[in-house]
């Protein structure tokens, strides 16, 4: 027997699980396929800021997800722009655009914490964990076949309309065929978080370089989200430098802006790729978030698209 719902979503990340508290709003039976056991957060929930646009946040504060953080967020209430070795800088205060701010930073792990309380609450999922997507096949009766295997073994999902949100590397994208164009940028993208002699005041400092952009996002617990991009040659030497290497590195790059850079977190890397669908549509089936388009994290519109 296999099982028919509404929508099949494969991946439980930020937009996958995103779209499954929305659609449940909507009435409809989702079925969530996601690689993770229960208790386990996906991967991409780390210590990663995001940066969520004005619209995003308002939409997630009517799915109910806002309200379930267990941290502050950071309000980002202007933003500095500048480029080593350029004369000037590009300054933009909400205030002078009648908004209280541009947007929200969120540590990844927190939001993630968070949809996993929403997600927890809903009355129309059904979550399949931990489980992997192995195929699609025929269409039947209007219903996509969605072929995943779990711990009982292999098993058939129907759904009306596949739900593609598994990253970069989608499974679901390569059983359509649908092809990508892709970039490599030959950075890798450091973040941490780090503490600074000031205190975030709802200032973004981004900082551009010939070998990569620098910025500072104001988080909600008076630290900064620290993103540093290094040509991808030089990144295992970035990461193996002492913590005061590495702030006086984060210090050159950025400059004395938020003061002198005082402590930092655990780095993580990530290889700068962009990755663009060639198409966004199959049949009965549709590619969201990192599987239809995978772009440079800097101008924070990954998710902010996705949603």
């Amino acid at each position: 027997m296999s099982e028919r719902h509404d929508v099949v979503i494969v991946g439980g990340g930020l937009v996958g699980a995103s779209l499954a508290i929305a659609l449940d709003r909507a009435g409809r039976d989702v079925g969530l396929v996601e690689a993770t056991p229960a208790g386990t957060l996906p991967a991409v929930f780390d210590q990663r800021n995001l940066s969520f646009a004005a619209a995003t946040v308002n939409a997630l504060t009517a799915l109910g997800v806002m309200q379930r953080l267990a941290t502050g967020t950071g309000a980002i209430t202007r933003i500095h722009v500048s480029r080593a070795g350029d004369f000037g800088r590009v300054q933009m205060e909400a205030a002078q655009y009648q908004r209280p701010w541009f947007g929200q930073v969120v540590v990844a792990r927190d939001f993630g914490q968070a949809l996993e309380i929403r997600l927890d609450e809903l009355t129309r999922l059904t979550r399949y964990r931990p489980a992997r997507f192995i195929r699609l096949g025929e269409t039947v009766d209007g219903h996509r076949q969605v072929f995943i295997a779990d711990d009982g073994g292999e098993r058939c999902l129907l759904a009306r309309l596949v739900v593609g949100a598994d990253g970069t590397r989608s499974g679901v994208r390569d059983a359509l065929g649908i092809g990508v164009d892709d970039h490599d940028f030959e950075q890798t993208l450091f973040v941490a978080r780090v503490r600074a002699a000031r205190a975030p005041d709802g200032t973004a400092y981004e900082r551009f370089t010939d070998t990569g952009p620098t910025a500072l996002l104001p988080r909600g617990d008076r630290h900064y989200g620290a993103v540093h991009g290094v040509a991808r040659a030089q990144a295992e030497a970035v990461l193996a430098l002492d913590d005061a290497a590495w702030l006086q590195r984060l210090q050159d790059a950025i400059g004395w802006r938020a003061g002198r850079l005082l402590e930092s977190g655990p780095r993580s890397a990530y290889p700068l790729i962009q990755v663009l669908a060639q198409s966004l549509v199959g049949e009965r089936a549709v590619l969201l978030g990192n599987a239809a388009q995978t772009i440079h994290p800097l101008g924070a519109q990954g998710f902010n698209l996705g949603l």
